[in-house]
């Protein structure tokens, strides 16, 4: 049986598209919660990268968000202008005897602090590899960055205690905690995140999921059989690493 509430949401869409439209360009909003708790990391970030590394998305959301019982972040991300302030970030972290959870090709995950840590209770902080390749990048100005992101909830980044900078419809659609989607990536990373936000309260519109099969719709027919044949071996075998870094690559780096 459909859920009354998600069939009410769907009725409800015409309406809302009809009393609002999209906007460009970014915006400061107010922080409401939540700067108490990476106080001293951001301070420390700040006078350590004389500024210039940034705190985005998730988290910037929930200290930011007008809803009232916003959707909490699980993690912190930080973010580097270059490779060179990169490096320079990972060594200060280990001078700080930050533990390293994991590490991939896109981030280096540091884990929760102990209540007698100078960063405690900052939550976990997963600091962002730099890149420019294909459709991603993780490295420049801010609003180089967040131009970047997906969804307009996450296009935000801390401009200090009191305000950030937020994509012109965050507050809308944190509000009403609406996707709305700016960038698709790749179409099937882009339905994963559609299911992660859905699982925190997120509604995604019938045109945004329009927009992602659209878009699987335009792919090279090579690219999709790729695609394909790697979920349908990933169910009956063991893959390589090598197939899933390269899965993992072009999930990421298409465009």
């Amino acid at each position: 049986m459909a859920d009354l509430s998600d069939l009410n949401k769907f009725k409800d869409e015409t309406n809302q598209a009809l009393r609002y439209k999209s906007q460009d360009g970014f915006v400061r909003v107010p922080i409401y919660r939540g700067f108490g708790e990476i106080e001293t990391f951001h301070q420390a970030v700040m006078d350590e990268s004389n500024g210039k590394c940034v705190i985005l998305g998730g988290y910037v959301r929930f200290m930011c968000s007008p809803h009232p019982r916003p959707a909490r972040a699980e993690d912190v991300d930080l973010y580097c202008p270059d490779k060179v302030d990169f490096e320079k970030m990972v060594k200060f972290f280990s001078k700080m005897d930050m533990t390293i959870k994991h590490e991939n090709d896109v981030a280096i995950t540091y884990t929760n602090f102990e209540s007698d840590h100078p960063f405690f209770p900052c939550p976990e902080v997963q600091l962002i590899k730099p890149m420019a390749q294909g459709v991603i990048v993780t490295q420049g100005s801010l609003e180089e960055i967040i131009s970047n992101f997906d969804f307009t909830v996450i296009r935000i980044g801390l401009l200090s205690r009191t305000h950030a900078l937020a994509d012109a419809d965050f507050t809308h659609d944190e509000t009403n905690k609406l996707l709305r989607i700016k960038n698709i990536h790749c179409p099937v990373s882009s339905l994963y995140r559609v299911m992660k936000y859905r699982l925190k309260g997120y509604w995604p519109p019938s045109s945004l999921i329009v927009a992602i099969l659209q878009d699987w719709n335009n792919r090279p027919e090579d690219y999709k059989k790729e695609i394909v044949d790697f979920f349908v071996k990933a169910e009956n075998q063991k893959l390589e690493q090598e197939e899933i870094d390269r899965m993992e690559r072009l999930l990421r780096l298409t465009d």
